[in-house]
């Protein structure tokens, strides 16, 4: 099953695929089966298509590159912490190039990553006792 082309499944689940991405990317993250056909397929399928996977690259690409900038006061997006994301560059360049790169990646390390991306108190925006590396080598590991 490849998300760029056709899906078999109905369109209420492709609907719910998206909708409730966050749950399923946590559903991922705790190892949770995945049965044919379900939203939970059509979202692995999803996290690992090559269009996504650029996707996300690009993503990474523009939090170094925003996190560069001194923050906008009139964005409503949360900024990076620079210091954080300084440190981590080597983990981020290795990630990008791994989403990017011709070897499939595990849909679980893709959902560790969009939960760390989407975390507006996690160590990409706020450093805490975590950091950002660490947790960027933890989904390396996932990969």
């Amino acid at each position: 099953m490849s998300y760029d082309n056709a899906f078999d499944g109905s369109a209420l689940v492709r609907v719910a695929a998206r909708l409730f991405a966050w749950h399923y990317d946590q559903q991922l993250v705790d190892g949770a089966t995945i049965e044919p056909g379900s939203a939970l397929a059509m979202h692995v399928a999803r996290l690992t298509s090559d269009r996504y996977r650029h996707e996300l690259a690009e993503t990474l690409e523009l939090v170094v590159q925003r996190a560069e900038v001194d923050p906008v006061f009139y964005s409503s997006r949360i900024p990076t912490h620079l210091g954080a994301v300084m440190s981590a560059v080597d983990q981020i360049e290795e990630i990008r190039l791994r989403l990017k790169g011709p070897r499939p990646v595990r849909a679980h390390g893709v959902a560790r990553l969009r939960i760390l991306l989407a975390d507006g108190v996690g160590p990409f925006y706020i450093p805490g006792r975590r950091g950002l590396a660490d947790a960027l080598r933890a989904v390396l590991a996932d990969l």
